[in-house]
């Protein structure tokens, strides 16, 4: 809550946000605030979040396998491609960001790890719901309301899922200008040991300022970086005859 909010939070106030007790409260904001998570404005006596909490950020990605496995390969494509890359998974029914890199290109990266994006609307989450059965994947289109971002966000779910049906034949999602205008994203899937999709990396540039880009040389890109990572987490695909 406090790293949501905009501005510092009394111990009143975030009560009455979590409907808990004051007295509660002010015992687990104690508690934070001695190991540095919270901080409180000597002023105002009002509490925001810590800068213990960059810690537990950076222990994550020291030791997760994916986000290890994974953050070379989006430098890479930062780096060399001017793509601006991402790595993903599913969140109940949203895609959770785990790693977002800036290329030097002109696209801001708006979305941080630890936020959350749209399913319909961005070439990961399409990644991510074909890595489910499409009973699944329906449930989670139809949870609720599907915004309609551009002028080109896909929100009918019959033509979504027919989408989704084709990512798992040619193994990436394209979002064309869907979750931002004029903005191009390509998502391929992150696979474990088994086979599953774990996750979704994908990567994203702007057409108008990147010529030399086109979406199969920048699919051939994603899906070979997130083929990599598989193969580092242990997917060896099945090899026909």
């Amino acid at each position: 809550m406090l790293d949501k909010s905009s501005t510092p939070l009394g111990v009143r106030e975030i009560a009455r946000r979590l409907e808990i007790s004051a007295t509660i409260v002010q015992r687990l904001v104690n508690s934070l605030s001695s190991l540095q998570y919270v901080v409180q404005d000597p002023e105002t006596k009002r509490y925001s979040i810590g800068y213990r909490v960059l810690g537990l950020g950076w222990t994550l990605m020291q030791k997760d396998p994916l986000i290890a496995a994974a953050q070379p390969h989006l430098e890479r494509l930062a780096s060399s491609h001017l793509l601006n890359g991402y790595l993903g998974r599913l969140h109940g029914n949203r895609a959770i960001y785990l790693l977002s890199l800036q290329s030097e290109g002109p696209i801001a990266i708006r979305s941080v790890p630890g936020s959350l994006t749209w399913l319909h609307s961005t070439a990961m989450g399409k990644v991510l719901l074909a890595g489910l059965h499409p009973d699944e994947a329906r449930r989670l289109l139809e949870s609720e309301p599907l915004p309609q971002i551009t002028p080109s966000t896909v929100t009918n779910v019959d033509t979504l899922l027919a989408q989704v049906k084709q990512i798992q034949l040619t193994g990436v999602a394209v979002a064309n200008g869907e979750n931002i205008a004029g903005v191009i994203s390509v998502g391929a899937p992150v696979r474990d040991n088994s086979g599953r999709t774990m996750a979704a990396m994908s990567a994203a540039y702007a057409a108008w300022s990147s010529p030399e880009l086109s979406v199969d040389r920048v699919s051939a890109l994603v899906a070979e970086s997130a083929a990599q990572v598989s193969r580092t987490l242990g997917y060896r695909p099945a090899i026909a005859g």
